[in-house]
């Protein structure tokens, strides 16, 4: 009898986050994988993917294993296991698949063996990956911090500064053997300094605003600002001045990771020149640390008079840890003349962060209840999408034939078979059935076109965002806060936020639904997956009901 040839599905994957950047380009792994195996049955090819495996979550990769699932496809081929799998969820995954439906896996730089030590050993390569992935990300911190320790800024350098290679002993220029990059360190800017420390010089004689001075870099220095892979190679404008005044790396000090560290260059002015410039721009003598963003200003409002709570940071030097730290605290502008604050209360950030880590604590949901639950959710869609395609067309053949009866009414009127009172009775009943169709088309269309993305959108949503706030940057955290919820008081040391009507049912429903699960998982937890879904199919369904009573997903 003969074997029938395995199918395999070609999947390529190159994160476009940088510390993935050396890793081969999309169209090099799809010539490896025709060069080496030109002979496999490859019955498809993935549309490549560009998310990283770090976390779970990537569409390609999840239809990649729906089609394995289903039967299209028996193997899967791709350039090397990392490219599949960097996080332990995905990773198990694959390996529990390679008892069942998934047959094979070909990569071109790892040899794999369908055996228990096969399967053993290409775990330990993708947990390999993630670990390498995590400990490549703290090495790059962690030298970052070492650095910033030794007195070098690291990243690029203000105007009037440039880094420079470092010189040995002899002369020659320092390489860093482990990646051949040359060491640098911060030196004077030979075409700005001069023209940045007379700037300065300007503001301290006090003959001069910062208006003037900008109009005599601009039209006099004509001061060009450094060129950056994104901005820069233009004059200065007036806020690129003033973040220039504010910068206390002229002073010789700069900010890394909220801390101020003493720079080992050459400082422009003296501490207290730069105290001084910071009175004279009307900051009371309360210094900015360079380009200092807040991640909440503009979003939050005082309980008390609904002015916009705005943010101020302070630099303090902590004697206990022998370093200055940077503080950020939000507070109400009072801004209103109507209605009097009297709320003085300085909340600071770590707080806020902390109300809002709260509250997406009650709309978090576990990763495998997730998966779970958007399986049958798919499922139930489709069914649904064939059910609304019979209802969709059967409402466009009865309005094409109202239409039409509207159109013979002229007819019948000039035929004198009706007269015209009766001609606009029957038109304006005809026209209302019309209308009424037209909005069930309408629904039935806004209904059918993103329904299933929305609710996947907000599933990893409630699955991934508490995990993400809490390791995100600025502008991570923003978009989450802003996901999450509305209104948003700040009172008495706490904020509140009124959550986006889409996440109601998982605060309200989840709990007891996830108690389902768990004890579902616990009595099944040696039954297959189907068995699993039907246990969970009624208990998804009734929560399905409370869900689309809040159409408002996130966007």
């Amino acid at each position: 009898m003969k074997t029938q040839k395995l199918r395999y599905i070609a999947y390529v994957r190159k994160s476009s986050e940088s510390k993935e950047k050396q890793e081969l380009s999309h169209l090099s792994q799809i010539e490896n994988i025709k060069s080496q195996f030109g002979n496999l049955n490859i019955v498809r090819w993935m549309d490549p993917e560009s998310k990283s495996a770090f976390t779970p979550g990537r569409p390609v990769f999840r239809e990649l294993m729906d089609a394995i699932k289903n039967g299209e496809a028996d193997a899967i081929v791709a350039w090397h296991p990392n490219r599949l799998s960097r996080n332990e969820i995905d990773s198990a995954e694959i390996t529990y698949m390679l008892r069942g439906a998934l047959k094979d896996l070909k990569f071109c730089s790892y040899n794999f063996d369908s055996s228990p030590e096969g399967i053993m050993m290409l775990q330990m390569t993708m947990n390999q990956s993630q670990y390498e992935s995590t400990k490549q990300g703290k090495d790059v911190k962690r030298g970052l911090a070492t650095k910033a320790g030794t007195g070098e800024k690291p990243g690029r350098v203000p105007p009037g500064y440039m880094k420079v290679p470092q010189l040995d002993s002899n002369g020659q220029v320092i390489i860093r053997p482990k990646d051949n990059k040359i060491v640098t360190e911060t030196g004077k800017d030979p075409e700005r300094y001069e023209d940045v420390r007379r700037m300065f010089a300007f503001l301290l004689g006090g003959g001069y605003t910062p208006s003037q001075i900008w109009k005599i870099a601009f039209e006099e220095m004509n001061f060009v600002m450094p060129k950056t892979p994104k901005t820069g190679g233009k004059l200065i404008g007036k806020s690129e001045l003033y973040r220039i005044f504010r910068n206390p790396f002229y002073a010789g000090y700069f900010e890394h990771n909220g801390i101020l560290h003493k720079g080992n260059y050459e400082p422009m002015i003296t501490w207290e020149e730069y105290k001084t410039v910071q009175q004279i721009l009307g900051d009371r003598g309360n210094h900015r640390v360079g380009n200092f963003d807040y991640a909440f200003s503009s979003m939050i409002r005082c309980g008390i008079c609904n002015c916009l709570v705005q943010a101020r940071h302070r630099t303090k030097y902590v004697k206990s840890e022998g370093q200055y730290k940077t503080y950020v605290y939000y507070y109400c502008s009072r801004k209103s003349m109507d209605r009097p604050c009297n709320q003085t209360v300085y909340t600071p950030l770590e707080v806020i962060e902390s109300n809002i880590d709260e509250e997406l604590g009650k709309y978090t949901i576990i990763p495998e209840f997730k998966d779970l639950a958007l399986k049958i959710l798919r499922r139930n869609n489709k069914l649904e999408v064939s059910e609304r395609e019979r209802m969709y067309g059967k409402n466009v053949k009865k309005r094409a034939q109202l239409q039409s009866q509207r159109d013979s009414l002229i007819d019948y009127l000039h035929r004198e078979l009706i007269d015209e009172e009766e001609y606009k009775h029957q038109k304006s009943r005809l026209q209302v059935d019309i209308d009424s169709l037209d909005q069930q088309l309408r629904n039935t269309e806004k209904r059918a076109e993103n329904w299933m993305e929305l609710n996947e959108k907000a599933f990893n949503f409630a699955a991934y965002a508490r995990i993400h706030f809490q390791s995100g940057d600025i502008r991570t955290k923003r978009e989450i806060l802003k996901t999450l919820g509305k209104n948003l008081v700040l009172q008495d040391n706490r904020l509140f936020i009124e959550p986006n009507e889409w996440l109601v049912p998982i605060g309200e429903k989840y709990p007891e639904i996830e108690r389902s699960f768990l004890k579902v998982r616990t009595e099944n937890k040696n039954a297959a997956t189907r068995d699993m879904e039907a246990a969970l199919e009624p208990v998804i369904s009734s929560w399905r009901a409370q869900w689309d009573s809040n159409p408002r997903h996130p966007a």
